[in-house]
Formats: C-alpha cells, sequence, structure tokens
C-alpha cells in the first residue's frame, strides 16, 4: 500500500540469462546388418538434455547401395522431446540374390533448431547374404581341320560383381602345333553377365590318328569358385584309315 502518493508500475520482472551451451545432435553409424527386407534403426542422440523439445531433418542417399534394390529411400523430421536424449530413424534393407560386394547408406542430418549438429552423418552398412556363383566350362566335339572353336564359361547366377578367370588349353592326346594352337589367358564375366567364350584353334592334317583331345582348364577365380573346371575339345579325324594288303 502506497501512502501519500500512487503506484505506475507494480511489476519488476528478473530475467535469467541461460549460461549452459546449446547441446549438439550426432548420429551412428549401424554394422553387419544382413539383406533381409528387415527395418534397421539409425540412433539420434542429443549430448545433454534439453528443456526444449529438439528438431532435425534426415535423408538417406546412396553410399555404395542403390536406393529401390538394396534399401528403401526415407526422409522426414525426427523430434527428441524436451527432457530426452534421443530418437531414431528406421532404415529398410531390401533383399535381393545377387552376389555383390557390402553396401552402404548414408543417412544425413540437417536444419537442426534448438541445438547444433556435430556429426551429421550417419553409415548404415549392409552385409551381402547371397552365395558366391560358380563357374563351369563346356566340352566341344568338332571335326578336324583348320578353324576357330568357341568355349563358352557359364556363371551359376548373374553377379553383382566382374568375375575373372584364367584359362589354358593343354594336350590331352593331341598336340599342340600339329593338331591345335595352345591358348590361354584371362577371361571376364561382367557384373550381370553369365557367360563369355574363348577360342581354341584346330588345324588340318592328312595323317590319320583317330580321334584326339584338347584340355582346358579354368583356374585362379575371382569372385566366384569354379565346380567344373576342365573342359574337353575332342577332334574327330577326317582321314580314311589306312588298309593292309598282302
Amino acid at each position: 500500500n502506497a501512502s501519500n502518493g500512487s503506484i505506475s508500475d507494480s511489476t519488476a520482472t528478473l530475467t535469467i540469462t541461460d549460461d549452459d551451451a546449446t547441446p549438439s545432435l550426432s548420429i551412428n553409424d549401424v554394422l553387419s546388418f544382413n539383406e533381409n527386407n528387415t527395418s534397421h534403426n539409425m540412433t539420434v542422440t542429443l549430448s545433454a538434455v534439453s528443456a526444449l523439445d529438439v528438431t532435425v531433418d534426415f535423408a538417406t542417399s546412396d553410399g555404395t547401395a542403390t536406393a529401390g534394390s538394396d534399401y528403401t529411400a526415407t526422409n522426414g523430421t525426427v523430434t527428441i522431446s524436451a527432457g530426452d536424449t534421443t530418437a531414431t530413424i528406421s532404415v529398410t534393407v531390401l533383399q535381393d540374390s545377387i552376389d555383390e560386394a557390402n553396401e552402404t547408406v548414408t543417412i544425413t542430418l540437417s536444419n537442426a533448431t534448438n541445438a547444433t549438429i556435430s556429426d551429421a552423418t550417419g553409415t548404415l552398412d549392409i552385409v551381402d547374404d547371397d552365395a558366391t556363383p560358380s563357374l563351369s566350362i563346356n566340352d566341344r566335339t568338332v571335326d578336324e581341320g583348320s578353324s576357330n572353336h568357341l568355349f563358352t564359361v557359364t556363371l551359376s547366377a548373374a553377379s553383382g560383381r566382374d568375375v575373372t578367370v584364367d584359362y589354358a588349353t593343354s594336350d590331352g592326346t593331341a598336340t599342340a602345333g600339329s593338331d591345335y594352337n595352345s591358348n590361354s589367358g584371362g577371361l571376364t564375366i561382367s557384373a550381370g553377365s553369365t557367360t563369355a567364350t574363348f577360342a581354341v584353334a584346330t588345324l588340318s592334317d592328312t595323317v590319320y590318328e583317330g580321334d584326339e583331345t584338347v584340355t582346358v582348364t579354368l583356374s585362379n577365380a575371382s569372385n566366384a569358385t569354379i565346380s567344373d573346371a576342365t573342359g574337353t575339345l575332342t577332334i574327330t579325324d577326317d582321314e580314311t584309315a589306312p588298309t593292309v594288303t598282302l
């Protein structure tokens, strides 16, 4: 109660300046999740409890994985409520049947409110769970003559990686230089394909010698095993057998 006067301003305000550092946001990396049509959580963590709701935008992007075939792309905004320190982002990993290297998805944070961002990027590592495909080589039977003959190397299933393998000819009952030309080298089956070919040249002669064989051997495969390492080229003799007279 004022005496002998009036009160022109009866209210005073005490402003308390917050001296606590703005908390920061980070996102974790998630390792070793198999391809399995399952959602996996990435955790966004606040460095300290806040009295304010904290929001932050997120978006997935391709690392070595491809959206739509390896994972489902997603984006949005996540909220860490006042008093909490974590929130989760769900990313769905998709199953496929292609042997491939382990792949990564990147999740990026941006546009935070009531917090800074100390670690904006998380990585989800997708571990391939498909069997390694195997290689095999065919056999061929051809007529004797100077001609090139193709061998086909076949992969049991398409791979997401280039497959390489070495090949080399060797004498069976045929002799290199007179019955066929020796050949060796490396072969690549490109990612997504299942076959590749190489040629072996046979030579013509005038000597009756019966059917003869060349062996073709596969070795040193990368990104595949070898289930059938040996192909046989059978050269059918086209000469007339000699006759014996008395």
